[in-house]
């Protein structure tokens, strides 16, 4: 007796990417429910719901260099202090700068910063656009749209900014338009971290933060923690935001050597915050630390070093100890460790890698297949 449509779609919902592309092949109804856009948004939406709970299997991918020509290992930190390669992952660039990501969506980069692509690891499925503007001093960010379900690339320079429409497949240049505390319009060329679909920035010289909100296209402040008693870096920059789990979190540097952590509230109209933890004892500058991900009530810390290396160490706020990760010395890129959601949604459906050339730009068209082109028009 076969199962009702609605008990093999809860079945389905709850399998991999990986499982439910190789099910499409399984008869034309599975196909079609798969790929159904309902379907397709309800998966999505349970990997949001999952990220950073007990039931998430903690998947990074791994930018093994800058100029490493081999793509990303999808590697699972595991128990006992390991990291597991699961896979190598290519993606549309060779040579490719990982500049953000968003719900399971990655913007690269090639070596130009003139063409740019919005990849899902998960499905190998991307979107390539060209840059009609002069970007390699801007920053960079990617957002979600609730209200149209569409992704925007954000590339922001001093008083205004471009955003690229997924849906429209065009750009829009803006004019910033936001009282600043501090009268700096620039977001100093950061790259942007996006949590509940809004890519949000730290200014550089000032302790400021500012968000893009996918919602009306508008930059806005964000107001920050109160009573924040922050050691003002050698290097000009105070504060650094990063994702932990799904929510937005701001540290610095604190007295005696420690590393503060807040954490923002859930959704974008919330400007509420709540300390989440002290690290003690920490001997690396703060520019090289870089908080990756919470392990229970221990967290994970990235420490780079000068060579483009990186080491992985644990800290436990109860033991006030770090703990180094078992035989995880690798080579990191520009941001050499992107946390992976398993999802098929995309907003432009397009397979396969691209054809590139010796430093990784696109090539469209071979020469044989121009040939062929042209003996089928005569």
């Amino acid at each position: 007796m076969a199962l009702p449509i609605e008990i093999i779609e809860i079945v389905l919902s709850k399998l991999s990417v990986k499982t439910l592309l190789r099910f499409k092949t399984v008869c034309k109804s599975w196909n079609i429910l798969i790929s159904d856009p309902v379907f397709v948004r309800k998966h999505h939406d349970r990997q949001l719901r999952s990220k950073g709970s007990k039931k998430s299997e903690n998947l990074f991918l791994v930018k093994n260099s800058k100029v490493n020509s081999q793509g990303f290992s999808l590697v699972k930190l595991e128990k006992g202090r390991r990291i597991q390669t699961l896979q190598q992952v290519f993606g549309p660039y060779l040579w490719a700068t990982v500049l953000c990501f968003c719900e399971g969506l990655i913007l690269i980069c090639d070596l130009s910063k003139d063409n740019f692509a919005l990849w899902n690891p998960s499905t190998r499925t991307h979107t390539i656009f060209k840059a009609t503007f002069y970007c390699s001093d801007a920053a960079f960010g990617i957002c979600h749209d609730p209200i149209t379900d569409d992704f925007k690339v954000v590339i922001a320079k001093s008083y205004d900014y471009s955003v690229y429409s997924c849906n429209n497949n065009s750009w829009t240049m803006l004019e910033k338009k936001y009282e600043t505390k501090y009268n700096d319009y620039s977001v100093e060329y950061e790259l942007g971290v996006c949590v509940d679909g809004t890519s949000y920035w730290a200014s550089k010289c000032n302790p400021q933060i500012v968000y893009y909100d996918p919602r009306d296209d508008k930059f806005k402040i964000l107001h920050m923690p109160e009573n924040m008693d922050y050691k003002r870096s050698e290097f000009g920059k105070s504060i650094y935001l990063v994702d932990l789990s799904g929510f937005l979190c701001l540290y610095y540097e604190g007295r005696d050597k420690t590393v503060v952590i807040w954490r923002k509230g859930k959704g974008i109209e919330n400007h509420t915050w709540s300390e989440l933890m002290t690290i003690e004892n920490m001997e690396e500058p703060l520019r090289w630390f870089e908080p990756k991900y919470l392990l229970g009530n221990k967290i994970v810390i990235r420490i780079k070093e000068t060579n483009h290396s990186g080491r992985l160490v644990v800290y436990s706020p109860c033991k006030k100890r770090f703990q180094e990760f078992k035989d995880t010395k690798m080579v990191f890129g520009w941001l050499g460790f992107v946390p992976h959601m398993d999802t098929l949604f995309f907003p432009v459906e397009k397979s396969g890698r691209i054809v590139t050339g010796e430093f990784g730009f696109p090539i469209e068209k071979s020469i044989p297949e121009r040939k062929r082109k042209r003996k089928c028009i005569q």
